[in-house]
């Protein structure tokens, strides 16, 4: 986190308000202003973002009557002769209220809250100290004036230990002592001015809370001082007995030794926690890990919680109970820097007993297992890519072979068929005796079924694209063929079926799942009526086949080739496929690919 500016309380904390009466302001401050005309709001608000800008601050004005985007623009134009620098950077935005505060003209805490926050965390990835903030208050009506008040206390109790000062103005010819006293109550400090006099007033109870927290920080100071003292003491003691035993001194110095090589040249980055998790001890590799992950100088006395997000807090949190209560943890979590790039890191996290077998610390381990993890992947890709190659080559080579047997049907076997039924009805009646005849006639009902037969079959094998249909007409007709065969009632929906978006394979894919599907229905399902619908988006394509037939119990059986055939299909476009049946109640098949 990047430290104050030279010059504007680096050394406490404390940033330069821009206005004169006020001074230095702690990060996390919010107070308002009461003004009674345009000029007082100009000469309040322009100083004040003037210092926020030149001190590496995001600004963000929220304006409202009687001070428009355009004023405030050109007001802060003409003071600061590199506003356009600024504005190029995007280090400043200016938004009416409308804008901001209004969400179809209905004002909501929370919605408001969360966009203060949201730019917050915006403004410091993008290298900014921090945020300044001031929001003009004169659209506010009565009938949103507690709503408003419970907002701004809310923001109040939220601000403490983030990187953000706001400043609120009210106009005083809407605010009645009722409101002034409201509005202060709500704020660390109110100021107005009087008799072209600026005055402020600080609430009590912010002054006692700001005193606490002083105090607070002075006991903790006391805290780590008065454990460096106790720590001192223990290396002195240490030292002298070692210099009473001489040989024990010489081992425990090379041992030593070892330890702190080992401890400084380790890959893995190392930290000494006490139960506060506030940082002992740390190697370079430790400084060297939070420097670049968190863009954080590291120094003894820091706390975890420090450079942490809100949400790595919360999971953090959890495993740290976990290792005061003895228990050892090991994990592993991701980081994306600024340049997009993503880091691989192994964590682990175990206590630190005393003799009593009392937690009085935490050891914080972290390798970098990037290198690993990109392997990892990489193999992992590679297996995807080989295991898609090799479905993608057994489908293709089974579809060729389709294609070859069903070609071979339709010109070779069955044109044998048909010439053997032209030769036989060649053969008169009267050229064969007795119940010979009846037999021919047997001969030939049996080779026309035959011809028919395999026309289905060569027809069913090869895929119906090369003839030039759409794929919904394909499909139809394999719906219509099913129901001519067996009576099954089939109702076939599509819903944003666009074919020139598919390609030609995976139109052929969802042609030959659906295909298998009814030979599956066919087979076993004894259905009376199916359900078919194809629903296609912008990314994929979803298949549901659902019929009404006896089912199985889906936990024991196991799947069949049909199947397989299917899973093996969807898989060339990620496919992800299930089923659900039991039995008696029907079975229901759902594909959903990608688009490729």
């Amino acid at each position: 986190m990047p430290n104050d500016s030279p010059g504007q309380g680096s050394q406490t904390g404390l940033r330069n308000s821009g206005i004169e009466v006020i001074g230095e302001l702690p990060w996390g401050s919010h107070f308002c202003n009461f003004f009674e005309s345009k000029d007082d709001l100009l000469q309040i608000l322009v100083p004040y973002f003037k210092a926020g800008l030149i001190n590496n601050e995001f600004c963000l004005w929220i304006t409202s009557d009687p001070i428009t985007v355009t004023i405030a623009s050109e007001a802060l134009r003409k003071e600061i002769p590199d506003f356009d620098n600024y504005e190029k950077k995007e280090q400043i935005t200016i938004l009416s209220h409308a804008e901001w505060y209004l969400k179809d003209n209905t004002f909501v805490p929370d919605i408001v809250i969360n966009g203060w926050y949201q730019k917050l965390g915006k403004s410091l990835n993008n290298g900014f100290d921090g945020m300044r903030v001031s929001g003009n208050e004169s659209w506010l009506d009565r009938d949103v004036w507690k709503n408003f008040l419970d907002y701004e206390r809310n923001l109040n109790n939220s601000l403490k230990d983030q990187r953000m000062i706001v400043l609120c103005t009210y106009p005083l010819d809407k605010c009645d002592a009722h409101a002034v006293f409201d509005v202060s109550q709500v704020h660390e400090i109110a100021v107005t001015k009087r008799k072209g006099n600026w005055e402020i007033v600080e609430v009590p109870a912010i002054k006692q809370t700001k005193s606490q927290l002083v105090l607070d920080k002075k006991e903790l100071e006391h805290k780590v001082a008065e454990r460096t003292k106790e720590l001192t003491v223990i290396n002195t003691k240490l030292i002298k007995e070692i210099e009473q035993h001489k040989i024990t001194q010489d081992t425990l110095l090379r041992t030593e030794a070892k330890l702190r090589t080992v401890f400084d040249t380790t890959d893995t980055a190392y930290l000494l926690l006490e139960s506060d998790l506030s940082i002992l001890l740390f190697n370079h590799r430790a400084a060297d890990y939070v420097r670049k992950v968190f863009c954080w100088n590291l120094a003894t006395g820091d706390n975890i919680h420090d450079f942490l997000t809100a949400d790595r807090k919360v999971l953090f949190a959890d495993r740290v109970q976990r290792a005061v209560k003895g228990e050892q943890i090991t994990f592993e979590t991701t980081y994306e820097l600024e340049n997009k790039s993503t880091l691989w890191y192994q964590i682990r996290l175990f206590p630190i007993p005393n003799d009593d077998k009392d937690i009085f610390g935490l050891v914080l381990a972290c390798t970098d297992i990037t290198e690993r993890k990109l392997l990892e992947n990489q193999l992992e890709r590679e297996r995807m890519e080989r295991h898609l190659a090799i479905t993608d080559a057994v489908i293709t080579a089974e579809e060729n072979e389709r294609q070859e047997i069903g070609r071979e049907l339709h010109d070779n076997i069955q044109q044998i068929l048909v010439s053997s039924r032209l030769f036989l009805s060649m053969i008169k009646e009267k050229d064969i005796s007795g119940s010979g005849y009846s037999y021919l006639q047997q001969t030939n009902q049996m080779i026309i079924s035959a011809i028919d037969e395999i026309r289905n079959l060569s027809h069913s094998m090869i895929a119906p694209f090369l003839e030039k249909t759409t794929l919904k007409e394909a499909i139809e007709k394999i719906a219509y063929n099913t129901t001519s065969t067996s009576g099954i009632k089939i109702n076939m929906e599509t819903t944003g079926l666009d074919e020139e978006m598919l390609s030609e394979k995976l139109r052929l894919t969802v042609y030959r799942i659906i295909q298998e599907q009814f030979n599956n229905i066919l087979k076993y399902s004894k259905a009376s009526f199916v359900l078919l619908k194809i629903v296609q988006d912008h990314q994929n394509l979803s298949l549901l086949m659902k019929d009404d037939g006896i089912g199985f119990d889906a936990s024991e059986k196991t799947a069949g080739i049909g199947l397989m055939n299917i899973k093996a299909r969807a898989s060339l476009f990620d496919g992800e496929v299930s089923i659900r049946s039991s039995p008696g109640q029907g079975f229901e098949l759902s594909v959903i690919m990608m688009l490729k």
